[in-house]
């Protein structure tokens, strides 16, 4: 697994429950646009693709980055997306209404 510093990070937010967030069939907001934002990263943590928006409502034909499924929940295996310098909405849904999506975000 490759890591990577962030310089300058003064700020490192992600959601409660292991950064975890499960998906239903619409597209959810996962970050706020944030003038403080230095980059994020988002990983798909479920068994169906996930479709990344830089921008708000996701979907399976407006979308960024498709990120692959894992082998099974939360198995460490799927699609990972890491952004630097974009502050604006960021939005996810899943092709099914079962996806599971993890992400960070360093300010």
């Amino acid at each position: 697994m490759k890591v990577r510093t962030v310089t300058g990070a003064r700020t490192i937010t992600s959601p409660p429950n292991g950064g975890v967030t499960v998906l239903g069939a619409s597209a959810v907001d996962i970050l706020a646009a944030s003038d403080y934002r230095k980059s994020f990263l988002v990983s798909n943590q479920g068994t169906s693709k996930l479709y990344v928006k830089l921008g708000a409502t996701a979907s399976a034909v407006q979308w960024h980055f498709v990120l692959p499924p894992c082998g099974s929940n939360d198995d460490g295996t799927g699609g990972t997306v890491s952004v630097d310098g974009y502050v604006g909405v960021v939005s996810v849904i899943s092709s099914t209404s079962t996806g599971r999506v993890s992400y960070i975000e360093f300010g």
